[in-house]
């Protein structure tokens, strides 16, 4: 390799690896999953992973996966509602948004 010319190193390798996981500013973590048929560059929600070895297959790109207590960062399954799709999932925040206000 020519001098001042360097290989970008990534993954593991990196001196910038933190474990395969990132997390977003509004609190979604990404998990290193570079195979996962929906990943994308190579990361998936990691919600998304747990909800599907829960349910022992993999999500649909239409399946929402909903954080009951809305911290997106807790990723208990005991968290985490599996939705068919993002109308159903909007009609239930529709139909319990003034259950959330009054827990607020």
């Amino acid at each position: 390799m020519p001098k001042g010319v360097y290989k970008r190193v990534k993954g593991k390798k990196s001196n910038n690896w933190k474990g395969g996981k990132s997390k977003r500013k509004d609190g979604y973590i990404y998990v290193w999953s570079p195979t996962h048929p929906h990943a994308k560059s190579g990361y998936v929600l990691e919600h998304r992973l747990i909800m599907e070895k829960h349910i022992g297959r993999t999500l649909l790109p239409t399946e929402i996966v909903h954080h009951i207590n809305q911290n997106h960062s807790d990723n208990r399954i005991e968290n985490l509602m599996l939705f068919e799709n993002g109308g159903v999932h909007r009609n239930f925040h529709k139909h319990n948004l003034k259950k959330e206000e009054d827990l607020e």
